[in-house]
Parts: C-alpha cells; structure tokens; sequence
C-alpha cells in the first residue's frame, strides 16, 4: 500500500483508522486537483463555495483584509487540512491564500457527505480536527489579547512543531517556514520591526535558529515555558 497522504494521516492521528478507511480516502483524494503558485488567493471573501476544499500539500493561510488593504491572518493551514466545508448558502468571510505552491482538492459535497456517513472512524476523526481548529482559534485570540510579543510568537512555533508532526513535516525539532516576517507580523498582531526584534532575542538566547526558512527550535521545552505552551488544545 502506498504510503497515506496527508489527508489520512492527519485523520489518523486523531483516531485509529483501518486499511478499509485509508484506501477510502485515498481514493477520494484522487479526485482532479488544483495546483496553485506560491501567493495565489484562491478562495475569496464573498465567494460561496459548494465543494469541500482540502490542502494536500504546501501551506496557505486564511487571511481577512480591511477596506484600506490592512491584512489580518487568521490561520495557517497545512497539508491534511479542510479550507472549506460548505454549509448551506453561505458566504466566505475571509480569503485563502497559498503561502508555497499548493494541492488542493476539491469535492463535491455530494461525494463527500456520503463518504463520511460510510465511515463512522472517519466522520469521528473529521469532528476531532474541527474541535482541534477551533480551539487553536480560541488561542490565537488568546495570543492576540493577552500574550506579550515573545509569547505570541514562541507559542505559534510551538503550535506549528505540533501540528507538523503527525503529518511527517517535522524533523527533529525543525521544519520549513515559509512565512515571512511581515506575515508572522500579521498573523501576531505586531510591526514587522516589532516582529524582527523578538527573533533576534530568540537567536539570542539560543531558542530558535531561522536560516533559509528552516525553523530549527533549539530548546523546546524552554520555549515552551517562555511562551506558556501547552499542547493539550491539539490532542483532543
């Protein structure tokens, strides 16, 4: 068997799922997909989309822009995750926008639904990751209200180290970050300046090494301290 693609194995690291599940899943992943370049805005706000749209590969954000063209990310997505999931007749209220050359796939909601219906571990995994994401919006908020600079920044590295993870994108303590600065500044609610300063302390103090975006977390556990991390809102 082929090894899972990103989809299962995200799904697989919320429950046990059998050799039935990830077939299943791979076949429904074989659906045509969408290759899109790096910085491409692929789902806007206004849209209402009737598929389901799932990263395979690459990283892309959620982004909310303000009518004076100020930015807000709101979320980084990474291979495994659901874009979109339509409800009804509903509207995006912010846009996606591919960080890296990006997979997508996108279902239509009449394959999908019976899909998760035939699958109770794959419909139990699918509620686990949405309970999963919308915790870690409660954090950005959290971050974004009461966290210091330092903190902000050091709990996403931590968070992103976790997330990776599962899906095999993490080596050792590191992975490749393909952010900038002035978007880790918008996702932290912080100036570019502002942003810089607290890497540079960070190299500093010998927590983080950042060349080549490569993010190498030297000290986990004292970044973690440093940043009150707790990984419990990513294992449901």
């Amino acid at each position: 068997m082929t090894p899972p693609n990103a989809l299962a194995q995200r799904l697989a690291s919320w429950t046990p799922l059998d050799a039935d599940a990830l077939r299943a899943i791979e076949r429904l992943c074989a659906m045509p997909r969408r290759r899109l370049p790096a910085r491409r805005e692929f789902l806007r706000e206004g849209d209402r989309p009737v598929q389901v749209h799932i990263l395979l590969e690459g990283w892309a954000c959620r982004q909310v822009m303000l009518p004076d063209g100020r930015r807000q990310i709101v979320g980084f997505h990474l291979p495994g995750d659901l874009l979109w999931s339509p409800v009804g007749d509903v509207r995006l209220d912010f846009s996606v926008l591919a960080l890296t050359p990006t997979t997508v796939v996108s279902i239509p909601t009449g394959s999908f639904e019976p899909f998760v219906s035939q699958h109770p571990g794959i419909a139990e995994a699918l509620a686990m990751q949405e309970r999963v994401s919308q915790a870690i919006q409660r954090r950005w908020l959290v971050n974004l209200g009461q966290r210091t600079a330092f903190e902000r920044i050091g709990h996403l590295f931590c968070e992103l180290l976790h997330r990776l993870e599962p899906i095999g994108m993490a080596k050792g303590q590191g992975f490749a970050f393909p952010v900038t600065q002035v978007e880790l500044a918008e996702a932290t609610g912080l100036t570019p300046v502002h942003v810089n300063r607290v890497l540079r302390d960070m190299r500093l103090q010998g927590l983080i090494g950042l060349e080549n975006r490569v993010l190498q977390i030297l000290q986990f556990s004292a970044l973690a301290q440093r940043a009150l991390f707790d990984p419990g809102y990513l294992a449901p």
